[in-house]
């Protein structure tokens, strides 16, 4: 009986990592984060936030900015990206780009197997967990681990609810969960007008500061991906004017320090951007709006993008980029090598180190070159993840196999992904697609030791 249960640990242990491993080499430095939060205001425009933006209404009047020194004071510690082109101005599918990296998603995309950037984290280990006041339609609550998300968009009387995909979360976390759904009554008590709006984003920074503390202490080393939406701009927005939208955005300002704070002390790289902005037609409006072609203008489709986290550089990036891009460049800063399975969007040029993954469809030796000299080396696999490069360096990736020499010139100024395709002889077995071959591996070894789990545990009842 013992043997039996030796046999069966060591096949849990030893055969499926193998049939998941790629070689990993280091060649410099990294300090990726632990964890992320991706928190979304909804309807915040760039242009209203931005440091030297002045938002104009549809009549070309200049609006209101608003004042916000704690995300100015994030910028000072990481960086802003003011420009990020928005496909489609509308929270569901904006909230499908946001997390697919696709820039045609909808919510039909988003439950597509490996559409999301929480199928890839979820492959690597990480908990899916999210408080949500708009964007949670049905196909981005099915993605989550756990979500605390509002039936409906009311701000005063929302009907909150709990729920659960994974059976397996902690207690502890769906308690802290439950206790926040119980609590907001207490925040919304006795306000009205735009104190309930306030109140609102209350609750919900409170609700992130305290599981984000929860989880530091209790679980230090579960990796999890935290998402926000936080819809209270959106609401002002189309309800309260211009006057009331900018006074959403200041009041959320100031509640975001508790926030930022326990990111970085527990290694947790905190996001900031929005799905969509917000335009008026002038600038004493009183209703606003975005998604029809009425309003469709600059301060409608562009939306800033915030990062602070360990590994990126500090500074704004005063380029246009695209919405696409953000779900990539999540992935990227995590330093996770797996790619989402639609996306078009590129990885941002913001980390002080870059990452190769090399993908062959036969094991060859992997060199990588640079100024005619071999500086890193490797052999024996059809996978490889160099981590840590300099940025912005030119390399010459050479891979050998036999007799045959492939090479490609690479610039390194973000993560980049290399396939290489060797001529073989067609008595060896081809690899490719190297990531599906793996899998179907994976699965194999998994049936297997099912298999022998259920002889054991026949041996051990005869």
């Amino acid at each position: 009986m013992y043997n039996y249960k030796i046999t069966f640990i060591f096949l849990i242990i030893i055969i499926i990592p193998s049939a998941l491993a790629q070689t990993h080499i280091d060649a410099g430095k990294t300090n990726p984060p632990s964890n992320i939060i991706l928190l979304i205001i909804d309807g915040m425009g760039s242009k209203y936030i931005s440091p030297n933006c002045i938002p104009t209404a549809l009549d070309g009047t200049p609006v209101s900015h608003a004042d916000v020194p704690i995300m100015y004071e994030m910028i000072s510690h990481g960086i802003l990206i003011p420009n990020i082109q928005v496909p489609v101005p509308s929270t569901g599918p904006a909230h499908s780009v946001i997390i697919t990296g696709y820039s045609g998603a909808d919510q039909e995309t988003v439950e597509l197997p490996g559409a999301t950037i929480y199928d890839v984290l979820n492959n690597e280990g990480f908990l899916s967990i999210a408080i949500m006041h708009k964007g949670d339609f049905t196909q981005m609550r099915n993605k989550q681990d756990i979500i605390l998300y509002t039936e409906s968009d009311s701000i005063k009387e929302p009907s909150l609810s709990l729920q659960i995909n994974d059976n397996n979360i902690p207690d502890d976390i769906v308690k802290e969960l439950k206790y926040w759904e119980l609590k907001f009554s207490s925040y919304q008590k006795e306000t009205k007008g735009i104190e309930s709006y306030t109140a609102y984003a209350d609750w919900e920074i409170n609700a992130s500061k305290h599981l984000v503390s929860l989880m530091a202490k209790k679980h230090p080393k579960m990796r999890y991906i935290l998402t926000i939406n936080i819809g209270i701009a959106d609401c002002a927005g189309h309800y309260r004017g211009i006057e009331g939208y900018i006074t959403s955005i200041e009041a959320l300002d100031k509640l975001l320090e508790p926030l930022v704070q326990v990111a970085h002390d527990s290694n947790t790289a905190l996001i900031i951007t929005a799905d969509h902005g917000m335009a008026f037609r002038s600038a004493n409006a009183t209703r606003g709006g975005h998604a029809s072609d009425d309003y469709y203008c600059s301060e409608s489709v562009t939306v800033p993008l915030i990062m602070v986290s360990p590994n990126i550089i500090t500074g704004v990036i005063d380029k246009d980029f695209n919405q696409q891009d953000i779900a990539p460049t999540i992935l990227s800063i995590l330093d996770i090598p797996r790619q989402l399975q639609y996306s078009n969007g590129n990885i941002l040029p913001v980390k002080q180190y870059t990452n190769l993954w090399i993908s062959l469809d036969i094991e060859a030796d992997v060199k990588i070159i640079q100024e005619e000299k071999s500086i890193l080396n490797s052999t024996g696999d059809s996978q490889y993840f160099f981590s840590g490069l300099k940025p912005e360096n030119n390399y010459i990736v050479r891979v050998s196999k036999d007799d045959e020499i492939l090479e490609e010139a690479v610039k390194m100024d973000i993560d980049r992904h290399i396939e290489f395709d060797i001529n073989i002889p067609d008595n060896i077995e081809k690899k490719w697609d190297h990531e599906l071959w793996r899998k179907r591996i994976a699965s194999a070894m998994i049936i297997l030791v099912i298999a022998v789990g259920l002889l054991v545990i026949r041996k051990i009842k005869d």
